[in-house]
């Protein structure tokens, strides 16, 4: 349950009982819903038979390094250029309009009327003044929730580490190969071409002689 309040005075979000992953399509099912809580109450489900199937989406920026062409963030129904209700991975110039193609009709922010021509207009760009994600469900949806998240470190941490090992043996192969000189001798390299300098051989390999 993904829960909004914006700088404007709404509250409003979207539920979902997919799992997210990253993708440069929509996804989910007809579980997912918009919602606005403030200032009135109102539940934007999908529409009955609609060709749309726009539930739900994530798109990083670092998936695709941003040369996909397409919105950065999270987002629910419309399109892969304009979600309907879009937060943005910065935060900024997020988007909640009144349409798309899947889901009905309805607000998500509240209306302002305009100082120019006295007419109310919906704003679709807002600022986030705060913003919470929530589990939702009983007791065993949410150990098995937990269970998969704590599943996913694991496995992420395995991965760090045995990058680190893969890395560890890369390096003693080309340290070994000569590809890599040790820092432990550059010194002696760097002091045979200092003027004035050189290194006393009778007292030891780390023992200077000052000319």
């Amino acid at each position: 349950m993904l829960i909004i309040t914006s700088t404007c005075g709404s509250t409003f979000g979207a539920f979902t009982s997919s799992k997210w992953m990253e993708n440069r399509d929509f996804y989910g099912n007809s579980d997912c819903f918009l919602y606005q809580l403030e200032p009135t109450i109102n539940v934007c489900r999908p529409k009955s038979g609609a060709s749309s199937k726009n539930y739900m989406y994530c798109n990083p920026q670092a998936r695709s390094k941003g040369y996909d062409g397409l919105a950065h963030g999270i987002g629910f129904g419309g399109d892969t250029s304009k979600p309907r209700l879009f937060i943005t991975e910065t935060l900024d110039e997020c988007i909640a309009s009144s349409n798309d193609l899947t889901f009905v009709g309805g607000e998500l922010l509240a209306s302002s009327t305009s100082n120019s021509n006295s007419q109310r207009r919906q704003r679709n760009s807002f600022e986030i003044e705060s913003m919470e994600v929530w589990g939702v469900g009983g007791d065993s949806a949410v150990k098995e929730a937990l269970g998969q998240r704590e599943e996913h470190r694991q496995i992420m941490d395995a991965n760090i580490k045995k990058a680190r090992k893969v890395d560890k043996a890369q390096f003693l192969d080309d340290f070994k190969s000569g590809l890599i000189e040790s820092k432990a001798f550059q010194h002696r390299g760097q002091i045979r071409g200092r003027e004035g300098t050189a290194i006393d051989e009778d007292h030891g390999e780390n023992a200077y002689r000052y000319e």
